[in-house]
């Protein structure tokens, strides 16, 4: 009889235990990474009131069951599902971590070491990855000065990055591309122009400018040529004139601007440039609307005229037919621009433009201009009007022959003195002698080509040698032009072009132009050493493999790249990989490793003991922790931004609790039913 009263006591205590886990559950169903709770039942001891007994063939009976009357129930073990991931949520903080796997977190407080699944992490006033609830710091690996993690011992992780990131030169760019050999950048002196942009140490940018050209080689050959040697006597008199270039602007809303030829008929234009000389020169125009600012001295810069554009079309509308339409255009005046500048023509001049003007030094026409006299051996002497009589001898030399177009081409050589190539004898007004190939001698040459012929001519053939370039197929040089930063200053590359190489070969295959090497047989690259020039430089090498020699329809493609090198970087943010590396990102694109979360591992996770504030602690059951790295071991990954909710599922619990409050209630009856036994039972003595 009482065997079923301490049956029902066990039974509703079981059960109320089994409450207090599932209570505990739903509190904690929205905790961080809480792993619920699961409660299993086991029968207690048994009263045998008989054993059992087997068969007896002596006596031909069979054998018998045991009798056993059990004790109650009790609990046979509370489990934790802690290997059951929990939902994620996230919250864009970068801190906030979630380990995907059965690993976890390890923190210490300094004194004891404690495992976790709550990732809700900070990062306290030293820069410490600290736990958000109760500041126990984040275990992992830190890093040696080239910035690799060091695994071994545990050390709390910093995520305190140094402010910037160090500038550091380029040692390496890139050109590619198609070079074109139809491209008519080729007919430029310095052909295709490509900047590879560098860094110097001090992070500062600077543009290394090349060129490249196709490669020739330079052919010799002999032409027969006829040469006429004649004798030159200059005219009497020479004529000086306004050689000015003249401009005509006007003003808009937007400014002044210039009058374009396209804006008006060229036959006005060069009308409206003649009679404004005339009026300009003292003459008189016949047409209306020029009007002189001032007195113009002949060669002289400035604005000297107005033009009332209106009027002087007015006066002559009917030049050639052609009048201005824009009507806004035609009631402008126009101020007229003298560019200043004066010339020398042998025959007196009648109307303006003059076009066969030569500009020659004044000086030099009054020091060695006067009529000359042709000695008996044909040469001719002149007295260049010098105090003390000096003189001097002048040749010319004509050369007439056919090019390579097969057009007639002749060409003037005056020789000066008793033989080619002296001094000329002459004196140039200050004392001094003056060469051939002085500016003063160059006015000599030219006031002789103004001249007149003489009688003496001998004709003679000779051989001159002919030059000419060949381009090379599939073959190009590429030259450095020039550096510059960013003001557009030029870098001095005067001792880079006098002690280095600054021009290399570039070779590609004739058959399908692809790049064969650049300056030596080999070589995919060139170095430019640019620490010649300056400290602050690295020597740059440049890569060229990935161009080549294609037709692409006239249109070459190559530019340079930086490969390498970087200027100096803010420090940006710090971020978690899924392997727990933790990186700092600056504003030059560069990145430095602070160290890394490692994570534990059990190999019986369920024996951890709670601890409180979602931490486990070791227990014998669950043997001792091995840290690890999460992405090498592959037992996970650890996801920023994101944390793990409570694995607690409801719908489980409130079933668990109803058939819990069943059981309970249940066994409360046995105990009920067994004190009504018990009464009827003293109820016996009435």
């Amino acid at each position: 009889m009482m065997r079923s009263l301490f049956s029902g006591v066990s039974g509703l205590r079981t059960h109320q235990t089994r409450m207090d886990v599932i209570g505990n559950n739903i509190a904690n169903v929205n905790t961080t990474a809480f792993k619920a709770k699961q409660m299993n039942f086991s029968d207690m001891l048994y009263q045998t009131t008989q054993a059992a007994t087997g068969a007896n063939s002596a006596n031909n009976t069979g054998g018998t069951n045991p009798r056993q009357i059990g004790l109650g129930v009790k609990a046979a073990a509370i489990n934790t599902t802690i290997t059951q991931e929990g939902a994620n949520q996230s919250t864009g903080n970068p801190f906030d971590l979630k380990i995907s796997g059965e690993a976890f977190f390890v923190v210490s407080d300094g004194t004891s070491t404690y495992y976790t699944r709550d990732g809700s992490f900070d990062v306290d006033d030293a820069g410490n990855l600290c736990m958000a609830s109760t500041g126990y710091i984040v275990q992992g690996w830190g890093v040696d000065a080239n910035g690799d993690v060091q695994k071994g011992t545990l050390r709390p992780i910093n995520t305190r990055a140094v402010d910037v990131f160090e500038a550091d030169a380029t040692t390496r760019g890139r050109i590619s591309g198609i070079l074109d050999s139809n491209s008519s950048e080729f007919q430029n002196e310095n052909g295709r122009v490509v900047n590879v942009p560098v860094y110097d140490k001090a992070g500062y940018t600077y543009n290394v400018q090349f060129g490249i050209l196709p490669a020739t080689s330079e052919q010799t050959t002999v032409r027969s040529t006829l040469n006429t040697e004649n004798e030159w006597t200059p005219s009497n008199t020479i004529y000086k004139v306004d050689t000015s270039k003249l401009s005509f602007k006007y003003q808009t809303a937007d400014g002044e601007k210039t009058l374009k030829s396209s804006e008006m008929p060229p036959e006005l234009l060069e009308k409206l440039e003649t009679e404004v000389r005339k009026v300009v020169n003292g003459g008189t125009s016949s047409l209306a609307g020029i009007t002189t600012t001032g007195t113009h001295t002949m060669g002289a810069a400035g604005d000297w005229a107005t033009v009332d554009l209106g009027a002087f079309i007015g006066s002559d509308a009917d030049l050639d037919g052609k009048v201005l339409t824009n009507s806004e255009l035609r009631g402008m005046t126009l101020t007229v621009n003298f560019s200043g500048g004066t010339g020398f023509v042998k025959a007196q001049p009648t109307s303006f433009p003059v076009t066969d003007a030569i500009v020659i030094p004044e000086e030099a026409v009054a020091a060695f201009y006067t009529a000359g006299a042709t000695n008996t051996d044909g040469t001719i002497t002149y007295n260049y009007g010098v105090a003390g009589g000096t003189t001097g001898t002048i040749t010319s030399v004509k050369q007439t022959y056919t090019d390579d177009n097969g057009d007639s081409v002749t060409k003037y050589e005056f020789k000066y003195g008793a033989a080619p190539g002296t001094i000329i004898n002459a004196d140039n007004g200050s004392g001094t002698q003056v060469s051939a190939g002085s500016a003063y001698g160059e006015a000599i040459m030219k006031l002789l080509s103004m001249g007149s012929k003489g009688d003496k001519t001998n004709t003679f053939m000779t051989d001159t040698p002919q030059i000419s370039s060949q381009v090379i197929k599939g073959e190009f040089k590429i030259s450095l032009l020039g550096i510059t930063d960013t003001n557009k200053a030029e870098v001095n590359i005067d001792a880079l072009r006098n002690g280095g190489t600054t021009s290399w070969t570039i070779k590609y295959n004739e058959d399908d132009g692809q790049f064969s090497y650049v300056g030596a047989e080999g070589e995919s690259s060139f170095t430019l050493n640019l620490s010649s020039l300056d400290t602050k430089f690295e020597n740059l090498t440049v890569d060229m493999s990935e161009t080549s020699n294609v037709d692409n329809e006239k249109k070459n493609t190559v530019d340079g790249v930086r490969v390498d090198g970087r200027k100096v970087g803010k420090l940006l943010g710090v971020s978690v990989g899924t392997d727990g590396i933790i990186t700092a990102s600056y504003s030059n694109g560069m990145a430095a490793t602070l160290g890394q979360i490692c994570v534990a591992k059990f190999a019986n996770a369920m024996g951890l003991e709670n601890a409180g504030d979602n931490l486990y602690q070791t227990t014998a059951s669950s043997g001792d922790a091995s840290v690890v790295d999460i992405k090498a071991e592959g037992i996970g990954s650890i996801n920023s931004g994101i944390l793990e909710m409570s694995n607690v599922d409801l719908s489980q619990q409130f079933t668990d609790m109803i058939t819990t409050q069943r059981g309970f209630q249940a066994n409360s009856r046995i105990i009920t039913t067994s004190d009504t036994l018990l009464e009827e039972l003293v109820n016996l003595k009435r």
